[in-house]
């Protein structure tokens, strides 16, 4: 979790005692379309997956996500 804590505080520049699996594209202004996909780019590189387009869209919050990379192999 500490990795996707540090996406989110470099990409959202959200504190990282803030991210937790709640945290939700629709609750948090920050979070648009456009920040989504740097989102998606910082993970990417970060755990060196590549992500499909509908596991994209289907992460609308934090646990979802974790749930989504568990998928690739991702251990946190």
């Amino acid at each position: 979790m500490e990795k996707i804590k540090e996406i989110f505080h470099n990409v959202l520049g959200i504190d990282k005692k803030l991210v937790n699996d709640n945290l939700s594209y629709q609750e948090y202004e920050k979070w648009d379309s456009l920040k989504h996909l740097q989102l998606v780019s910082a993970m990417e590189k970060r755990f060196n997956i590549e992500l499909d387009t509908d596991d994209i869209i289907a992460m609308e919050n934090v646990g979802k996500i974790r749930e989504i990379l568990k998928k690739y192999g991702v251990q946190e």
